[in-house]
């Protein structure tokens, strides 16, 4: 009788052979028990672990706790392609250039019972690129996983197939994971099964989702696609032109943190109080850099630094803070975080549609180098028929944290929100807080009160008045249509764009404060572009900083 074994499969680029396949020093030999099939099988280091040095085993008891692990590589051919199984830590002698892409993940999507789902590994590929890992005790559909079907990347899916005859258990990404009842000689057949599957189309019945948002790994593509940033950016330093091309930190922002930025791998020392492209430009010309190469793009960095230019906090590769939109061969890409995506173009079109039909506003306009909290400030001694509730925390019932109900509330009854389009992490945060505000003021009405005493409390400090009514009391009747949250964002370009992930996260935000009730607008604030010789922040002393000796 067969026993069930677990298999991992994967699959080989079509053209390519086993020798392709292998990292080098692996050796393949013939092996016998299947025709035409090539085995490896060899130990990977050996020696006592790492725990033995802090424990100061001595060399006797070093002895006791040596090990090695071994591997095992087995190639065989099914349905004229190449295929890879590994055992033990195998894989990591395998080139994952030279295998296909998904191929695991797409034939899970086709094999798997949509309601005997298992696990679900996620990506969100927005500001801090988020990974999760989401299991359940039992077999759910895909609602029990909480996917975002416009945002997330699912990478990897296990579960139940439905077919029982092609195994009993399936989970997949790259490379496929299969427990299957076989022995030795099945090991062509489980293979060939697999292509069957993964040839098919049937996953779009449930999870058509799944092609809107690809993230591509294949090294031509990318290898095109970056070629397409460069030639950007080339356009970029040479004439200015920054359409569909920004700067954004890769990671969720603080907004506490008053880091400057500073660029560096060209010796430059200009500081900025902004992460944006027209400061990388600008420093860029002041080192008189009058080509861009995809070298540059390598090894030039960004550095969260101090008054005098010392960094004092995170670091990034450029390309990493780098977000562009391009088209190629008819379809829309995206770089975010590192990494690009193929967006699906049914998609690209419906939110920035969306998004064009969304009301605008007029606010006024930012100052050179003005960041969101500069910008509120000065805003705030002008009134313009708004009060400024920036950094006004309340505590709704019931939370153990505080939120900021807005950053100005206008006598328009508008919940104005205001963030800098530096970071798409802003962007998504922006977005959030409008929703979460709006939804705490309708459903908390405490929460209102509270909103108010801090009004009376500016009104005294600025001597503004009006404004304290606008709000309902907690105990009065609360016409949500009657107020618009309202997202500002501020940017320094004569035609602005969100990338696709904000416009995404914006719909999303559009449509929960509509279900909420609310009306809801967008404008755009517009400030001046870095003057051409650069507006370098200067140090605590006066002093511009110093280059360093060493970059």
């Amino acid at each position: 009788m067969s026993n069930t074994q677990k298999l991992s499969i994967r699959l080989l680029r079509d053209g390519l052979t086993p020798t392709d396949a292998v990292r080098d020093g692996v050796d393949l030999t013939e092996w016998p028990k299947l025709e035409g099939a090539l085995i490896s099988l060899a130990t990977l280091g050996g020696g006592a672990p790492k725990w033995a040095r802090f424990l100061e085993l001595s060399e006797g008891e070093k002895k006791r706790v040596f090990n090695h692990t071994a591997f095992g590589l087995v190639f065989v051919q099914a349905s004229s392609r190449w295929f890879a199984i590994s055992f033990g830590m195998g894989h990591v002698k395998l080139d994952p250039a030279a295998f296909e892409q998904d191929f695991g993940l797409r034939v899970v999507l086709n094999a798997v019972d949509p309601k005997q789902l298992k696990s679900a590994d996620v990506r969100t590929p927005d500001e801090n690129t988020l990974s999760r890992r989401t299991q359940t005790s039992r077999g759910s559909d895909q609602t029990a996983f909480a996917i975002d079907i416009e945002r997330d990347l699912v990478r990897g899916l296990a579960g139940t197939p439905k077919d029982a005859a092609f195994g009993s258990y399936v989970a997949g990404t790259d490379g496929l994971t299969l427990n299957r009842k076989l022995e030795v000689d099945g090991l062509v057949q489980a293979c060939a099964d697999a292509y069957a599957i993964y040839q098919k189309t049937d996953y779009k019945a449930n999870f058509a989702w799944i092609d809107q948002i690809r993230h591509i790994r294949d090294q031509a593509l990318i290898e095109k696609l970056d070629a397409k940033l460069i030639e950007a950016m080339a356009k970029a330093v040479d004439n200015g032109e920054t359409e569909r091309i920004h700067l954004a930190f890769p990671v969720i922002y603080d907004p506490e943190k008053s880091s400057l930025i500073r660029y560096k791998g060209f010796r430059s020392w200009q500081l900025y109080a902004d992460l944006d492209l027209p400061g990388y430009l600008d420093a860029l010309k002041e080192r008189e850099k009058t080509e861009y190469t995809d070298e540059d793009l390598r090894n030039h960095t960004v550095h969260e630094v101090d008054d005098d230019g010392r960094d004092c906090g995170g670091k990034w590769k450029l390309r990493d803070c780098v977000i562009f939109e391009t088209d190629l061969d008819g379809s829309t890409y995206v770089l975010s975080g590192g990494r690009w995506y193929q967006i699906d173009q049914d998609l690209a079109k419906e939110v920035q549609e969306f998004f064009d039909k969304t009301p605008k506003i007029k606010l006024p306009e930012a100052e050179v180098d003005e960041t969101e909290e500069v910008y509120n400030k000065r805003i705030a001694g002008l009134d313009a028929d708004m009060i400024c509730l920036d950094r006004r925390l309340i505590k709704p019932t019931g939370w153990s944290t505080t939120m900021e109900a807005c950053d100005f509330l206008s006598r328009d009854r508008q919940l104005i929100h205001i963030k800098d389009k530096t970071s798409s992490s802003r962007l998504s945060h922006l977005f959030s807080q409008g929703t979460v505000s709006a939804r705490v003021l309708a459903i908390d009405p405490p929460s209102r009160d509270s909103v108010r005493a801090k009004v009376v409390t500016v009104q005294g400090e600025t001597g503004q008045a009006g404004y304290e009514d606008i709000l309902p009391k907690s105990d009065e009747h609360f016409t949500r249509s009657d107020f618009t949250v309202v997202y500002g964002v501020i940017v320094a370009s004569e035609q602005p764009k969100l990338p696709f992930f904000s416009l995404v996260s914006f719909r999303q935000a559009a449509r929960e404060l509509d279900a909420l009730g609310y009306r809801y607008a967008f404008a755009w604030i517009e400030k001046p572009k870095t003057a051409s010789k650069g507006k370098a922040k200067r140090g605590a002393k006066g002093e511009v900083a110093e280059p360093e000796v060493v970059e």
